[in-house]
């Protein structure tokens, strides 16, 4: 694999690609991760351009101006801004989690520009109730409160790559090989030798709103491309169950049950990866 960029109204994209020549797959990653999650997934796509981004403010990619914020559907009009400036027609996207929420979306949104979608750990946006709306906002928009005695000229946070992948582990079932994958990616050198996060801390905040069931449920119906969604055994989303209840919005859809967890993908990518290519080719 090796770098990509695409120069955007608000930045730089930048990503990893297999350098190929076929139909473009386009690679989303989830949160807090970066290309470097679905790297893995390279080897299955060699006969197609396969490129894994990093969505902005995370991985390498721009991070978005002051006072701005990270919403799902600014992500979206990131998407479609790529598609776009390139010219691309008959994309198909691999997402895992939020990348494959983000997949969903744009496809309802702009179907004519989408092949067919690989959803990993994702079955259409995530919800809330109607009634949650008022500490939603808050809980948002305190979130969003530059803290008490901030210094915005402060030095950046040093980061101990060793310590934070420790953590990451021992917070998610994420392995530490491919923790360490994702978190190299998510670091930037200082002059001084050290390093800090080349993400956006801006990203931890909380979001605006959450989409309501029937808001998801409108934008999965809408969705007319095939689409394939991929569950793991052990993963918190228990993705079976959201499937089997969201399964009658879906036109065109499969569902497969790996072993693992959360980034089962990156466990077994040569199993998952052939199992969208075989989907991809069947389409």
């Amino acid at each position: 694999m090796r770098h990509c960029e695409f120069l955007l109204s608000g930045g730089s994209l930048r990503g990893l690609t297999n350098g190929g020549s076929g139909p473009i797959v386009l690679g989303l990653h989830g949160f807090l991760d970066n290309a470097a999650s679905l790297a893995c997934l390279a080897p299955a796509f060699q006969h197609y351009q396969f490129i894994a981004l990093d969505l902005p403010g995370h991985g390498k990619s721009y991070h978005r101006p002051a006072g701005a914020h990270y919403n799902q559907l600014d992500y979206v009009q990131d998407i479609h801004e790529l598609v776009l400036s390139q010219g691309w027609q008959n994309v198909f996207i691999v997402g895992h989690s939020l990348g494959g929420i983000l997949a969903s979306i744009y496809a309802a949104v702009f179907p004519e520009y989408v092949s067919g979608i690989a959803s990993i750990d994702a079955c259409g946006p995530l919800t809330l109730e109607p009634d949650t709306t008022t500490e939603q906002i808050n809980a948002s928009l305190l979130s969003r409160l530059p803290k008490v005695g901030n210094n915005t000229g402060a030095s950046p946070r040093i980061v101990n790559l060793e310590s934070a992948i420790k953590a990451r582990c021992q917070t998610t079932d994420t392995r530490e090989a491919h923790a360490r994958l994702i978190l190299t990616r998510n670091i930037k050198p200082l002059d001084s030798g050290e390093h800090t996060w080349s993400s956006d801390p801006r990203l931890r905040t909380k979001s605006t709103l959450r989409l309501t069931a029937q808001q998801a449920e409108n934008i999965m119906r809408n969705i007319k491309c095939p689409v394939w969604i991929g569950g793991a055994s052990d993963s918190f989303k228990q993705l079976e169950s959201v499937y089997a209840s969201r399964k009658a919005w879906l036109k065109n859809s499969r569902f497969e049950l790996f072993s693992g967890g959360h980034h089962f993908h990156m466990v077994d990518p040569g199993a998952v990866g052939a199992s969208i290519c075989q989907f991809v080719e069947q389409m």
